[in-house]
């Protein structure tokens, strides 16, 4: 006898590990909430984005950044850039202007000594007019007639000189005066060029417009942005962003769209943060179809989604999950869709019956991604198994 009661003993308690083992969920009566999956990112609402600086050039190397995360002061270094090559194009400049320079002053002292040469080369021709001239203007009864031919003569030769040497020095100024005003525009512009590599050089440290947190845009790829990196002109290399309000940028399968509405409630689950569900309502629905990434070419439109205020440390770039309430039934008998099994006799439940589990055949109606509504077969409060019995065997 009291090995019967030993055996029966132990029997029941086996029974009682496999009906633990089966895993038994309760039955109730809820709401059924139908949703639309979306995921996506966090996104803040005041943001500043930081771009490679405008100094006619199209990429750039990260040569320092600020900690991802980190609290900065407006006028703080944020992100600097290499250097190296505008360094080397500015000391080729400075001596470009070094170079024009010497090359305008040399011009300027030859121009000047021209100058002086030709003012002698004309007084020289005035000179010898003036004394042809003198013969022509003798009385004629004190010269000879031949005499006074060949001094005309002179005087027209010391004439024609004295308007070459004219002409020559005029010319030759006209040209001097070309050449210098070309040496002096690429001076100009050798010191221009000066001037804005400096600028530029400066440029090439950015500094914190704002007060904010530094976040470092995602990459793709779960990569983060680190110092050596190449960037392009117009990509965003950090952001300086306040914490204090966030937005979710969400994805909606192409095929869903048409179930999403603005103001629809969202509730959203953070792989960060697995333990906190965040709640929001749609705020706007892009008019745009894209690819879902270079990698999966399937179909989405974007949304953006207000979130509810919450104490969760929210930051930029983490990535949620959630489901877009599409509509909800009150009041309807529940079962979880892990714990309905496919027979040839149609969908069936195991519910408990005082330790044992008995076949219950369902009649089900409309379902969630997680929950199915039961019409009859079950009722709130019944215990059912997510395991079949063979299963638990």
């Amino acid at each position: 006898m009291r090995r019967l009661a030993l055996a029966t003993i132990l029997a029941l308690a086996g029974c009682a590990q496999r009906i633990e083992e089966l895993q038994l969920v309760d039955i109730k009566r809820a709401d059924l909430v139908i949703g639309v999956a979306v995921e996506g990112e966090l996104e803040a609402v005041d943001s500043t984005d930081i771009k490679p600086p405008n100094v006619n050039r199209w990429d750039f190397k990260v040569a320092m950044l600020a900690d991802d995360g980190a609290e900065i002061k407006a006028g703080e270094p944020l992100v600097g850039f290499d250097t190296q090559e505008l360094v080397r194009e500015l000391e080729q400049e400075r001596n470009s202007v070094d170079a024009e320079k010497q090359k305008l002053d040399n011009k300027l002292a030859s121009s000047a000594l021209a100058r002086r040469e030709e003012a002698l080369a004309i007084a020289t021709a005035e000179a010898a007019l003036r004394k042809a001239t003198l013969k022509t203007t003798t009385p004629t009864e004190l010269i000879a007639s031949l005499e006074l031919q060949t001094a005309k003569l002179d005087e027209d030769a010391a004439r024609i000189a004295l308007q070459l040497a004219t002409n020559k020095a005029a010319q030759a100024r006209r040209a001097d005066e070309t050449a210098v005003a070309s040496l002096r525009d690429r001076l100009a512009y050798a010191t221009s060029r000066v001037d804005e590599l400096t600028k530029n050089l400066a440029k090439m440290q950015v500094m914190a417009p704002r007060d904010g947190t530094v976040i470092y845009p995602g990459m793709g790829g779960g990569q983060r942005r680190k110092v050596g990196d190449g960037v392009w002109r117009m990509e965003v290399v950090v952001q300086v962003v306040g914490l204090s309000k966030m937005v979710a940028k969400g994805a909606v399968d192409e095929v869903d769209i048409a179930r999403v509405k603005p103001a629809q409630a969202v509730k959203l689950r953070l792989d960060a943060l697995p333990d906190v569900e965040l709640a929001g309502t749609v705020e706007s629905i892009a008019r745009n179809v894209r690819a879902k990434s270079e990698a999966n070419p399937s179909k989405v439109i974007d949304i953006k989604i207000a979130l509810a205020p919450t104490t969760a440390p929210l930051r930029p770039g983490m990535r949620f999950r959630g489901e877009v309430e599409t509509e909800r039934i009150p009041g309807v008998v529940l079962i979880p869709a892990d714990a309905v099994f496919v027979t040839p006799q149609g969908p069936v439940a195991y519910r408990d019956a005082d330790g044992t589990l008995e076949t219950v055949t369902l009649q089900l109606g409309r379902r969630s991604a997680t929950m199915i509504e039961v019409k009859s077969g079950l009722a709130a409060g019944d215990h059912v198994s997510r395991i079949s019995p063979e299963a638990g065997r």
